[in-house]
Parts: C-alpha cells; sequence; structure tokens
C-alpha cells in the first residue's frame, strides 16, 4: 500500500468491498457493506496516527534553512506516544464490585482465563490512539484449550462500528482479522444483534463465503471504549489530535536545525583571502579544517593571505523554540513538562508534583465515568454467554468498576489523610474504602486481610492452649465450651465421677496430666477460625 496519509480522510489506496458474500442474508450484506465503508473511510487516518506513535513519521522538510545533506536524516520524536500513554497508564483496572462484594458473578476465573487485565489496558491504549477499540465477547473452543468464554480486544486501525444513537450502543461491528500476502484483508468477523458471522475471501479469487457462528439474543456482544466520545463524534477522538502532529513536526524540524548547528559549532567555518586554489590541492576538506598548520605561499601580487574564522553559532533559539513547542504540548494533552524531557531547575516536592499532574488526573478519572457503562456490558455479556442467559440478570446493572486511584499522593499525606478522617469518623478506621483513598491497592489490602485473619487465628489458639495448660476454659465468654463441658460432665454418670473423685483424692498434679489431652481437643473442636486458616495438629 502507498506511503501516503492525508490528514483530510480522503481515501489513498482504497480496498475493494466484496461485491457478493454467498451464504449472508441480504439484509446482513447491506450491513457489512456499511461497516467495509467505514473502516475504507477512516483507514487512512488510523495508519497515520499508528505511523506517529510508532515514531516512523518522514521528516517534514520546509527546503528553506535545512541543508539537503539532513534531509535524509531519519529524525523521530516520541510524543505522540507519550501523550497516549501518559493517559492510559492512569488507568489500573482492579475488578468488578456489586455493593461492595468483589467477584459477585464469580466471573474472575474467566477475566484470569483471558488475561484481562492486560488485554483491558491494551484496549484503553489503542482507543487513546484511534478514537476507540472494541471488546469482543464470544464462545471458546475449549476441545482446543480455549476458555468457555474468549474475551478479545480489537484496534480500532482493522475494525469498524456502527453506532446506535437512540439506544447508545453499537448497532453492528466489523472486526478484519486476516491478511493476504500483500496487506489486503481476507477474513471478518462481523457482529449483528441477531448473530455472529465469520467471512473470508476463497483462494485464488473465488469471491467471498458466510458462515454463522452462532445467534445471539437481540443483544450485540461488542462494547466500544472510547476516548472523549461527543454528540457528533460518538466514538470519540484520537489523542493524537491534528495539533499535536504539527507540534511533533515542528519539534523534530527544530532537532535537525540544532543537530545542524551542532555541526557548524563543533567544526567552525574558517576562510581565506588572497589565497589560490592550488594551495588546497590534493586536500579534501576536513583535512583543510583539521591541519595544525597551513603553509601559504605569497599570491601572485606577492600579497600574503589572511587566514579568519566566522563567529561561532549557538545552539539557543533551537532550544529555546524546542522548549516552547513542549509547553505547548503539555497545555494541549494536560501533561507534566517532566513528562516529556522538559524539567525544572530545582527537584519538585510531592505537592509540586500533585499539582502538575492534577489536570491529566482529572481526564483520568473523567474517562473512568465514560468506560463505565461499556464494561459492565461486557461483564453482562461474560454472563450471558456462559450462562447461556438471553438477558443478563437484573442486578448485574448495579456491578460498579473498580480503578487504582490516579492521582499521585505521596506516602507521607496519604497517611495524614487517614490519619484525620479516622479522627473526624471513627467508624472508618477498618473501612477499606479509607484504605483505597490512603493509595493502597486491592492486592494490598488482599494481603493486609491476609495477616491479620493469620494473626488473629494464631493469638486465639494461643490463648486456648494457654488456658488449658491451666486447666481454665480458654475464654469465660465462650459458650460452646462451657456447655461441651457441661455436657460432658451429665453424660460421664458416676464412674466419670468416681474417676473424678478419684483424681482429687491423688492431687491436683494427676487431675492435670489426665484431664488436660481431653480439654485441648475440646477447646480445638470450639474454637471458631477465621475461614481459609489452617489449625496446626499437635
Amino acid at each position: 500500500m502507498t506511503e501516503i496519509y492525508p490528514d483530510d480522510g480522503r481515501l489513498v489506496n482504497a480496498t475493494p468491498a466484496p461485491t457478493r458474500i454467498s451464504g449472508l442474508p441480504d439484509d446482513d450484506q447491506t450491513t457489512f457493506l456499511q461497516l467495509w465503508q467505514k473502516w475504507q473511510q477512516h483507514s487512512n487516518k488510523n495508519k497515520l496516527l499508528s505511523v506517529y506513535y510508532d515514531g516512523h513519521r518522514a521528516f517534514q522538510d520546509l527546503g528553506i534553512s535545512i541543508p539537503p545533506q539532513m534531509t535524509r536524516t531519519k529524525a523521530a520524536l516520541g510524543w505522540p506516544q507519550k501523550v497516549v500513554t501518559m493517559l492510559s497508564r492512569r488507568h489500573v483496572f482492579e475488578g468488578y464490585s456489586l455493593n461492595g462484594a468483589p467477584d459477585a458473578f464469580e466471573a474472575n476465573e474467566i477475566l484470569s482465563a483471558n488475561n484481562y487485565d492486560l488485554d483491558l489496558a491494551q484496549a484503553i491504549t489503542s482507543a487513546y490512539k484511534h478514537s476507540f477499540s472494541l471488546l469482543t465477547v464470544t464462545r471458546g473452543d475449549e476441545t482446543i484449550g480455549e476458555p468457555p468464554v474468549v474475551v478479545q480486544a480489537r484496534d480500532a486501525e482493522w475494525s469498524a462500528a456502527l453506532w446506535d444513537t437512540r439506544r447508545r450502543i453499537i448497532e453492528a461491528a466489523l472486526t478484519i482479522d486476516k491478511t493476504d500476502k500483500y496487506g489486503q484483508p481476507a477474513g471478518a468477523i462481523m457482529y449483528t444483534h441477531t448473530a455472529i458471522w465469520r467471512i473470508d475471501a476463497r483462494e485464488n479469487g473465488g469471491g467471498w463465503k458466510a458462515e454463522k457462528l452462532g445467534n445471539t439474543p437481540n443483544r450485540i456482544f461488542v462494547e466500544a471504549l472510547c476516548y472523549d466520545p461527543q454528540l457528533n463524534r460518538p466514538l470519540g477522538h484520537s489523542r493524537i489530535t491534528r495539533e499535536v502532529r504539527y507540534l511533533t513536526d515542528a519539534a523534530v524540524r527544530t532537532m535537525v536545525r540544532a543537530e545542524t548547528s551542532a555541526e557548524f559549532f563543533s567544526s567552525p567555518q574558517r576562510y581565506v583571502l588572497g589565497a589560490e586554489r592550488a594551495d588546497f590541492a590534493g586536500q579534501d576538506r576536513w583535512s583543510a579544517i583539521m591541519a595544525r598548520v597551513q603553509v601559504l605561499e605569497p599570491n601572485e601580487n606577492g600579497d600574503i593571505p589572511s587566514v579568519g574564522q566566522f563567529s561561532q553559532m549557538t545552539m539557543s533559539p533551537h532550544l529555546e523554540m524546542y522548549r516552547q513547542l513542549a509547553q505547548n504540548l503539555c497545555a494541549a494533552t494536560n501533561l507534566p513538562q517532566s513528562a516529556i524531557g522538559v524539567f525544572a531547575e530545582n527537584p519538585a516536592s510531592a505537592e509540586a508534583m500533585q499539582a502538575s499532574e492534577a489536570a491529566l488526573a482529572d481526564e483520568a478519572e473523567y474517562q473512568w465515568r465514560i468506560f463505565s457503562a461499556p464494561l459492565r456490558r461486557t461483564l453482562q455479556n461474560i454472563i450471558m454467554v456462559r450462562d447461556k442467559l438471553d438477558e443478563p440478570p437484573q442486578e448485574s446493572w448495579k456491578t460498579s468498576v473498580k480503578w487504582t486511584p490516579a492521582r499521585y499522593s505521596s506516602p507521607s499525606s496519604a497517611a495524614d489523610f487517614a490519619v484525620k478522617m479516622v479522627s473526624a469518623f471513627p467508624s472508618l478506621q477498618e473501612s477499606q474504602t479509607l484504605m483505597r483513598r490512603a493509595g493502597l491497592t486491592e492486592d494490598d489490602l488482599a494481603d493486609i486481610n491476609a495477616e491479620i485473619r493469620k494473626k488473629n487465628a494464631v493469638s486465639l489458639l494461643d490463648r486456648a492452649l494457654a488456658a488449658t495448660n491451666n486447666g481454665n476454659p480458654a475464654d469465660e465468654n465462650d459458650e460452646n465450651t462451657e456447655n461441651g463441658d457441661a455436657n460432658n460432665s451429665n453424660e460421664s454418670g458416676g464412674a466419670d465421677n468416681a474417676t473424678s473423685n478419684a483424681g482429687n483424692n491423688n492431687g491436683g498434679d494427676n487431675l492435670g496430666v489426665n484431664n488436660a489431652p481431653n480439654t485441648r481437643n475440646r477447646v480445638k473442636r470450639n474454637i471458631k477460625l477465621p475461614a481459609g486458616t489452617k489449625t496446626p495438629i499437635n
């Protein structure tokens, strides 16, 4: 395909759409053509965005001040990638919850089997790069090792979607997942409200064929993650805007001009007046410049040649322009200047860092709201495919999506926040929500809770064993232990009483030795340990 990527959306090298697909109904044929045209419409633009993101944008020379030799420089600048990743890294998915309960629908196993955390992070990155990405849900083939439900992230560069404005969901979607040796589409999957279709090109130019993969209960199992959707653009915008692309091109040109100046800076231009060309015969330019001693004879008029040097060039104007372009980029994308190499002279404090990243954190939290609805519906799709339901469970609409806090908070400020909140509201002392606000992740909380359960279990067991060795009940408030002792005393009969009396006659030592093991076992049976705690066996 040609390396021309216009910014105005014109088709440069459009891939012809299949004229007829055998096995595909007429209505679905029309839908397929609409999706294909939508993909073609944005194909060149999406390729251009990928070129900028990967740093492969060719040097855009204005043809004014840069020598022809420098125009072949393969200069690259990673600003577009920073614009995308600095925001996408603020979205750390921590799971679903229902009324504070994690994994209420027992979907974590399926999510783990699909590497959902990684795929979701990649989908968010793709959405910021191309304006949207897709999350598809299909039934897996367990005979070949697939999980029962397959969740996949789809890039917009090879996808298209039709938006239903009234219902605010995707009406139909197309994902191209197969290409031929020329890079042209050779296979795709189309998702509609009634069916999922596998569409492939026949070999040797034999047209296209369609195969139905399954029916859907009037619901499309595809959700779109969009960046900054608007009423006129429901599938969002790219973070690599026209402004970002211009600033990147200008910065690259500034870097090349600075490099050109550096060449002259390291090797200043010199001049000779009154010399003959023959004086430099047999010497290349570099040798003439670097010669320690240059002997020049008087010219034919007897004048002695004069040697001079041009004023040395400075790189300050180029560096100042580069800094200004960087500031413009940060203002347009809410990035802190430190993210793209423009540092302050003094190290920033934690408060200063938090202030510099406030705008980016605000944007991340705004995107959480946008992502919540499609991610909730994705969970519903997983449940419906797994359980073969015609509609999602009613409680699933109350599911919330949990994220790691997007705002930077130093350990000292987080601790100060927690102390002040507990002082004002003592009931929050053991609140999991407060711990999350203080910066602890879900994994941190799980480890802390496990350590607390283990510590409590060991402490309870130690107290029980200590009380047993003293011949006292494990706990005065342990009704189970007291009731067990009473029942054993009543059920023992005269023989037990006789034995007990004999023990009393023999002294306390014999009583302790004979009855301690039975008492210990009885105490162990009545201890209620936290779930998952392993009790040691003595």
